[in-house]
């Protein structure tokens, strides 16, 4: 499997982590790692405020991106922010399962875009280019094609199907399941979210993933 980023989107300063994590346990969700993320989640809403956020910069910086490229529509939000509303509203956030839980907790305390996908539901590569318009896109929990607009960056496989939508809404397709044993995490950033959190990040799921993996396969990490 190969990755690439087209040039018109690089331009833009966007930063990829692409990284490959072979037979974790999707069923095994330890005690001590729930405790931990619940109580990260009460600091967290002790420690910010929506308010807040309107200053943050790694907030603020996929809001640009979207202004850039000419999206006005106000219900599609870079997922980190997503996720942190959801938190203000609901004090928590509802279980899925262990991979969605682990990289929600992840991206809303680094404040940035990570997806998940089960890597046997994409076909070969995945290239981050601008939308023509043609291409599918199933939303996650829908099972009807929603119309794309041309000129939006997007996740596409090589059957020309969108796996995520910007840095806001994945497809239906690669949702993880209990069945989900390898499972490709896409890590993005911008202009103001510098290489090293990127990477940092990329190391941290591997990190947290390690003690719930059977494979002996190498982690695959490819950065453009």
């Amino acid at each position: 499997m190969n990755f690439k980023i087209c040039e018109e989107v690089s331009a833009l300063g966007i930063k990829v982590a692409f990284l490959i994590i072979h037979s974790i346990d999707n069923n095994h969700y330890d005690d001590s790692l729930k405790h931990k993320i619940d109580k990260f989640y009460t600091q967290f809403l002790k420690e910010y405020s929506t308010e807040s956020l309107e200053n943050d910069a790694n907030i603020i910086g996929y809001r640009q991106l979207h202004k850039i490229i000419g999206v006005t529509d106000k219900s599609i939000v870079a997922s980190p922010e997503s996720l942190i509303k959801l938190l203000f509203k609901h004090k928590s956030l509802r279980p899925i399962n262990f991979i969605v839980d682990t990289y929600n907790y992840i991206a809303i305390k680094n404040k940035i875009s990570i997806g998940a996908h089960d890597l046997k539901h994409i076909n070969d590569d995945v290239r981050l280019c601008f939308t023509k318009g043609d291409e599918q896109f199933i939303p996650l929990g829908k099972n009807k094609p929603q119309p794309i607009n041309s000129g939006e960056y997007c996740y596409i496989d090589d059957k020309n199907e969108i796996l995520c939508r910007l840095d806001c809404r994945q497809c239906d397709k690669t949702k993880t399941s209990s069945d989900t044993k390898d499972c490709l995490f896409i890590i993005q950033g911008h202009n103001d979210i510098s290489l090293n959190l990127i990477k940092s990040t990329a190391v941290e799921i591997q990190e947290i993933f390690r003690p719930y993996t059977t494979s002996k396969k190498e982690n695959i990490l490819n950065i453009v």
